[in-house]
Protein backbone atom coordinates (compact mmCIF):
# COMPACT_ATOMS: atom_id res chain seq x y z
CA UNK A 1 0.00 0.00 0.00
CA UNK A 2 2.75 2.47 0.91
CA UNK A 3 4.37 2.17 -2.50
CA UNK A 4 1.05 2.89 -4.23
CA UNK A 5 0.50 5.99 -2.08
CA UNK A 6 3.98 7.26 -2.91
CA UNK A 7 3.37 6.62 -6.62
CA UNK A 8 0.15 8.64 -6.51
CA UNK A 9 1.95 11.52 -4.75
CA UNK A 10 4.73 11.48 -7.35
CA UNK A 11 2.15 11.59 -10.14
CA UNK A 12 0.60 14.68 -8.58
CA UNK A 13 -2.88 16.13 -8.47
CA UNK A 14 -4.01 14.16 -5.41
CA UNK A 15 -3.28 13.97 -1.68
CA UNK A 16 -3.11 10.21 -1.15
CA UNK A 17 -3.80 8.52 2.16
CA UNK A 18 -4.22 4.94 3.36
CA UNK A 19 -4.79 3.18 6.62
CA UNK A 20 -4.10 0.05 8.63
CA UNK A 21 -3.41 -1.03 12.22
CA UNK A 22 -0.46 0.73 13.84
CA UNK A 23 1.26 -2.57 14.62
CA UNK A 24 1.59 -3.14 10.86
CA UNK A 25 3.54 0.10 10.35
CA UNK A 26 6.70 -2.01 10.43
CA UNK A 27 5.71 -3.61 7.10
CA UNK A 28 5.31 -0.15 5.58
CA UNK A 29 8.50 1.35 6.97
CA UNK A 30 10.46 1.35 3.68
CA UNK A 31 7.63 3.23 1.93
CA UNK A 32 7.23 5.70 4.81
CA UNK A 33 10.96 6.29 4.85
CA UNK A 34 11.05 6.89 1.10
CA UNK A 35 8.10 9.31 1.35
CA UNK A 36 10.08 11.23 3.97
CA UNK A 37 13.22 11.24 1.81
CA UNK A 38 11.33 12.38 -1.27
CA UNK A 39 9.32 15.01 0.64
CA UNK A 40 6.01 13.52 -0.49
CA UNK A 41 2.75 14.79 1.10
CA UNK A 42 1.41 11.30 1.82
CA UNK A 43 -0.81 10.63 4.85
CA UNK A 44 -0.53 7.31 6.67
CA UNK A 45 -3.54 6.63 8.92
CA UNK A 46 -2.90 4.11 11.70
CA UNK A 47 -5.54 2.84 14.10
CA UNK A 48 -5.63 0.50 17.13
CA UNK A 49 -2.79 2.49 18.64
CA UNK A 50 -2.03 0.89 22.01
CA UNK A 51 -2.72 -1.86 24.53
CA UNK A 52 -6.26 -0.48 24.38
CA UNK A 53 -6.79 -3.26 21.83
CA UNK A 54 -7.38 -5.46 24.85
CA UNK A 55 -7.91 -9.15 24.17
CA UNK A 56 -6.05 -9.19 20.84
CA UNK A 57 -2.93 -9.58 22.95
CA UNK A 58 0.69 -8.41 22.68
CA UNK A 59 1.18 -9.48 19.06
CA UNK A 60 -1.34 -6.83 17.99
CA UNK A 61 -0.61 -4.21 20.65
CA UNK A 62 1.88 -1.60 19.38
CA UNK A 63 4.40 -0.62 22.06
CA UNK A 64 7.45 0.66 20.23
CA UNK A 65 5.75 1.86 17.06
CA UNK A 66 5.10 5.50 17.99
CA UNK A 67 8.75 5.94 18.89
CA UNK A 68 9.81 4.13 15.72
CA UNK A 69 7.79 6.53 13.58
CA UNK A 70 8.86 9.65 15.45
CA UNK A 71 12.54 9.03 14.73
CA UNK A 72 11.99 9.15 10.95
CA UNK A 73 13.20 12.58 9.76
CA UNK A 74 10.63 14.76 7.98
CA UNK A 75 7.66 12.67 9.19
CA UNK A 76 5.05 14.47 11.33
CA UNK A 77 3.31 12.09 13.73
CA UNK A 78 -0.08 13.15 15.14
CA UNK A 79 -1.82 11.37 18.04
CA UNK A 80 -5.00 13.36 18.77
CA UNK A 81 -6.97 13.11 22.03
CA UNK A 82 -10.53 13.32 20.70
CA UNK A 83 -12.63 14.02 17.63
CA UNK A 84 -11.95 17.76 17.70
CA UNK A 85 -8.17 17.32 17.91
CA UNK A 86 -8.46 14.82 15.05
CA UNK A 87 -10.12 17.48 12.91
CA UNK A 88 -7.31 19.92 13.74
CA UNK A 89 -4.69 17.27 12.99
CA UNK A 90 -6.25 16.58 9.60
CA UNK A 91 -6.37 20.32 8.82
CA UNK A 92 -2.67 20.62 9.74
CA UNK A 93 -1.84 17.66 7.51
CA UNK A 94 -3.65 19.18 4.52
CA UNK A 95 -1.83 22.47 5.03
CA UNK A 96 1.50 20.63 5.17
CA UNK A 97 2.71 20.70 1.58
CA UNK A 98 6.05 18.98 2.06
CA UNK A 99 6.78 15.68 3.73
CA UNK A 100 4.56 12.83 4.89
CA UNK A 101 2.38 12.67 7.98
CA UNK A 102 1.07 9.87 10.15
CA UNK A 103 -2.11 10.16 12.17
CA UNK A 104 -2.47 7.69 15.04
CA UNK A 105 -5.98 6.84 16.22
CA UNK A 106 -7.29 4.76 19.09
CA UNK A 107 -9.65 1.81 18.99
CA UNK A 108 -11.38 2.33 22.31
CA UNK A 109 -14.14 4.89 22.70
CA UNK A 110 -12.96 8.20 24.13
CA UNK A 111 -15.32 11.09 24.90
CA UNK A 112 -15.28 14.36 23.01
CA UNK A 113 -13.84 16.83 25.50
CA UNK A 114 -16.09 19.66 26.61
CA UNK A 115 -14.38 22.69 25.10
CA UNK A 116 -16.43 25.07 27.23
CA UNK A 117 -14.44 23.59 30.13
CA UNK A 118 -11.16 22.94 28.34
CA UNK A 119 -9.13 24.97 25.85
CA UNK A 120 -10.10 25.07 22.18
CA UNK A 121 -8.78 22.19 20.10
CA UNK A 122 -7.34 24.77 17.70
CA UNK A 123 -4.25 24.73 19.91
CA UNK A 124 -3.45 21.30 18.47
CA UNK A 125 -2.33 23.07 15.28
CA UNK A 126 0.78 24.17 17.21
CA UNK A 127 1.71 20.62 18.14
CA UNK A 128 1.11 21.04 21.88
CA UNK A 129 -1.05 23.36 23.94
CA UNK A 130 -2.35 23.93 27.45
CA UNK A 131 -5.64 22.09 27.47
CA UNK A 132 -6.36 22.75 31.16
CA UNK A 133 -4.60 25.16 33.50
CA UNK A 134 -4.77 26.08 37.15
CA UNK A 135 -3.41 29.59 37.55
CA UNK A 136 0.16 29.25 38.79
CA UNK A 137 0.99 25.56 38.19
CA UNK A 138 3.26 23.56 40.46
CA UNK A 139 3.43 20.51 38.17
CA UNK A 140 2.89 19.86 34.47
CA UNK A 141 1.20 16.74 33.10
CA UNK A 142 1.89 15.98 29.41
CA UNK A 143 -0.07 13.42 27.42
CA UNK A 144 -1.13 12.35 23.95
CA UNK A 145 -4.14 10.56 22.52
CA UNK A 146 -6.38 8.63 24.87
CA UNK A 147 -4.02 9.34 27.77
CA UNK A 148 -4.98 13.04 27.72
CA UNK A 149 -8.22 11.97 29.40
CA UNK A 150 -6.20 10.19 32.09
CA UNK A 151 -4.08 13.31 32.66
CA UNK A 152 -7.21 15.45 33.06
CA UNK A 153 -8.57 13.00 35.61
CA UNK A 154 -5.23 13.11 37.45
CA UNK A 155 -5.46 16.90 37.52
CA UNK A 156 -8.72 16.57 39.46
CA UNK A 157 -7.12 14.16 41.93
CA UNK A 158 -4.25 16.57 42.46
CA UNK A 159 -6.59 19.52 43.01
CA UNK A 160 -8.10 17.62 45.95
CA UNK A 161 -4.56 17.43 47.39
CA UNK A 162 -4.05 21.16 46.85
CA UNK A 163 -1.55 20.49 44.06
CA UNK A 164 -1.92 22.84 41.10
CA UNK A 165 -1.41 20.92 37.85
CA UNK A 166 -1.30 22.11 34.26
CA UNK A 167 -2.31 19.58 31.59
CA UNK A 168 -0.64 19.81 28.18
CA UNK A 169 -1.94 17.88 25.20
CA UNK A 170 0.90 17.17 22.76
CA UNK A 171 -0.60 15.61 19.62
CA UNK A 172 2.47 16.29 17.47
CA UNK A 173 5.98 16.64 18.85
CA UNK A 174 7.45 17.61 15.49
CA UNK A 175 5.17 20.61 15.03
CA UNK A 176 5.61 21.69 18.64
CA UNK A 177 9.38 21.61 18.30
CA UNK A 178 9.14 23.86 15.24
CA UNK A 179 7.32 26.59 17.21
CA UNK A 180 9.06 29.81 18.37
CA UNK A 181 10.93 29.51 21.66
CA UNK A 182 8.59 31.91 23.44
CA UNK A 183 5.57 29.76 22.62
CA UNK A 184 7.32 26.60 23.79
CA UNK A 185 8.26 28.38 27.02
CA UNK A 186 4.67 29.50 27.53
CA UNK A 187 3.49 25.88 27.36
CA UNK A 188 6.41 24.19 29.15
CA UNK A 189 8.16 26.88 31.21
CA UNK A 190 11.64 25.77 32.23
CA UNK A 191 11.07 27.00 35.78
CA UNK A 192 8.55 24.18 36.35
CA UNK A 193 10.70 21.09 36.72
CA UNK A 194 8.04 18.83 38.23
CA UNK A 195 6.71 17.15 35.07
CA UNK A 196 4.99 13.86 34.32
CA UNK A 197 4.34 12.48 30.84
CA UNK A 198 1.93 9.62 30.15
CA UNK A 199 1.59 7.66 26.92
CA UNK A 200 0.59 4.04 26.33
CA UNK A 201 3.82 3.16 24.55
CA UNK A 202 7.60 3.17 24.86
CA UNK A 203 9.00 5.93 27.07
CA UNK A 204 12.02 6.67 24.85
CA UNK A 205 12.09 10.31 23.75
CA UNK A 206 9.93 11.75 26.51
CA UNK A 207 12.96 12.76 28.55
CA UNK A 208 13.36 15.76 26.25
CA UNK A 209 10.08 17.16 27.55
CA UNK A 210 10.08 16.11 31.21
CA UNK A 211 13.82 16.58 31.86
CA UNK A 212 16.18 14.35 33.81
CA UNK A 213 14.20 14.84 36.99
CA UNK A 214 10.75 14.25 35.50
CA UNK A 215 8.72 11.06 35.36
CA UNK A 216 7.45 9.17 32.32
CA UNK A 217 4.59 6.70 32.72
CA UNK A 218 4.48 4.39 29.73
CA UNK A 219 5.32 0.85 28.63
CA UNK A 220 8.79 -0.53 28.05
CA UNK A 221 7.50 -4.10 27.91
CA UNK A 222 5.01 -5.93 25.72
CA UNK A 223 1.33 -5.90 26.62
CA UNK A 224 -1.00 -8.76 27.54
CA UNK A 225 -4.39 -10.16 26.65
CA UNK A 226 -7.16 -8.72 28.80
CA UNK A 227 -9.92 -6.07 28.63
CA UNK A 228 -8.22 -2.73 28.07
CA UNK A 229 -9.48 -1.29 31.37
CA UNK A 230 -7.75 -4.17 33.18
CA UNK A 231 -4.55 -3.70 31.18
CA UNK A 232 -4.33 0.02 31.90
CA UNK A 233 -4.88 -0.63 35.60
CA UNK A 234 -2.46 -3.56 35.91
CA UNK A 235 0.27 -1.85 33.87
CA UNK A 236 0.04 1.43 35.77
CA UNK A 237 -1.49 3.69 33.12
CA UNK A 238 -3.97 5.30 35.47
CA UNK A 239 -4.90 8.74 36.76
CA UNK A 240 -3.97 7.59 40.26
CA UNK A 241 -0.44 6.67 39.13
CA UNK A 242 -0.02 10.00 37.35
CA UNK A 243 -1.29 11.94 40.37
CA UNK A 244 0.98 10.02 42.74
CA UNK A 245 4.06 10.65 40.58
CA UNK A 246 3.20 14.34 40.23
CA UNK A 247 2.60 14.71 43.95
CA UNK A 248 6.01 13.19 44.74
CA UNK A 249 7.72 15.51 42.27
CA UNK A 250 5.90 18.51 43.67
CA UNK A 251 7.21 17.69 47.16
CA UNK A 252 10.74 17.43 45.71
CA UNK A 253 10.69 20.77 43.87
CA UNK A 254 8.17 22.98 45.63
CA UNK A 255 8.98 23.95 49.19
Amino acid sequence: MGGILNGLALHGGVRPYGGTFLVFADYMRPAIRMAAMMDLPVTFVFTHDSIGLGEDGPTHQPIEHLTSLRVIPNLAVFRPADTLETVEAWRSILLRRHGPSAIILTRQAVPVLDRSRYASASGAARGAYIISDCGDPQVILIATGSEVHIALEAQNFLAKQNVRARVVSMPCREIFESQPPDYKQSVLPSRIRARVAIEAGATLGWGKFVGLEGKVIGLDRFGASAPYQTLYRELGLTAEAVAEAASRLKRSFVR
